[in-house]
């Protein structure tokens, strides 16, 4: 399995910086940040600009978004964004990306709310059209919702293109994955965070219950096309977990175990965690000490020999 940190594109810089630098030390594989502009306190910065200023902070760890949500930008400039991005880090940057949800801002850009079927509509908009940029292919689209003639972007390092990661619980997001993506992620199977009752944690029997119902579906996707469902890597954001993970050896034992049965490739943990982050929680130094002891004892037990 790999293992990946989550961060919230929160000032100042260089803590951030260092988090993410500490997490490149201990051995995790990925970080990635959100995409939430215009939240002060919640998302500073723009996360494609913040990918390629850590890509020159770090030299190993993966740089990605969980998610790049479609209500910012039109797809041929994200492709723009994406292939600087990969050419700052050498090649090491994935493209996470979801039709986006409340918190939003949407009026903040001159837009009105969109129905969750126009959020899905844009996304498979977006990720066809940048699934041909990226690869360097000239392309020219009717819309409806992002019209392009004549576009282009310069070739990534990384081909055929830069990874595609496609966030999705529904079936039309799953057949989406199943078409253009190399993987899919989910939040594990917690409620999500916009439910009716969003401190409601649900066990870990019915989250990897719900979590192996999904990946089934996403395979039923990819048969009905003709794809292998191997080909796609499949990922967890550790959304409230329960246990959480990082409290205890044995309690990472169990989450990250259970996850590993039903062939999910990879893990990204949130930290600090939400409850630190936005709950009032403190962060101390014994947190980032139990954090650093849990994790560098138990990620390699997870990899194949050396």
């Amino acid at each position: 399995m790999r293992f990946g940190v989550m961060s919230f594109c929160r000032a100042p810089y260089d803590d951030l910086s260092a988090r993410i630098l500490s997490a490149e030390a201990l051995g995790f594989d990925s970080a990635w940040v959100d995409d939430d502009l215009n939240l002060p306190r919640y998302a500073d910065f723009e996360p494609w600009s913040l990918l390629a200023a850590l890509a020159r902070d770090t030299t190993r760890i993966r740089l990605g978004t969980l998610v790049t949500v479609v209500t910012f930008r039109h797809p041929s400039f994200l492709a723009s964004q994406i292939v600087t991005a990969d050419h700052v880090s050498h090649g090491r940057v994935t493209v996470g990306i979801g039709s986006g949800g409340p918190p939003n801002t949407y009026r903040a850009y001159g837009y009105e709310e969109w129905s969750p079927r126009e959020r899905m509509e844009r996304l498979e908009e977006q990720v066809r059209i940048l699934d041909s940029l990226l690869r360097g292919d000239t392309v020219g689209s009717d819309g409806p919702h992002y019209p392009v003639a004549g576009a282009q972007v310069s070739r990534p390092l990384q081909q055929p293109r830069p990874p595609i990661v496609v966030a999705a619980h529904g079936d039309r997001g799953m057949r989406l994955a199943a078409r253009y993506a190399d993987g899919w992620n989910s939040l594990g199977g917690q409620p999500y965070p916009h439910a009716e009752d969003p401190a409601r944690r649900v066990s870990l029997d019915d989250v990897v219950a719900e979590t192996r119902r999904r990946s089934e579906r996403l395979d039923a996707a990819c048969r009905d096309i003709g794809r292998n469902p191997d080909e796609l890597e499949r990922s967890v954001l550790a959304y409230r977990p329960v246990p959480d993970p990082l409290s205890s050896i044995d309690a990472f034992d169990e989450y990250v175990g259970r996850y590993r049965e039903i062939g999910i490739d990879e893990i990204v943990f949130y930290w600090p965690t939400l409850d630190q982050l936005f709950g009032g929680m403190p962060f101390t130094a014994a947190d980032q000490q139990r954090f650093e002891r849990v994790v560098s004892q138990r990620m390699p037990a997870y990899r194949p020999p050396a």
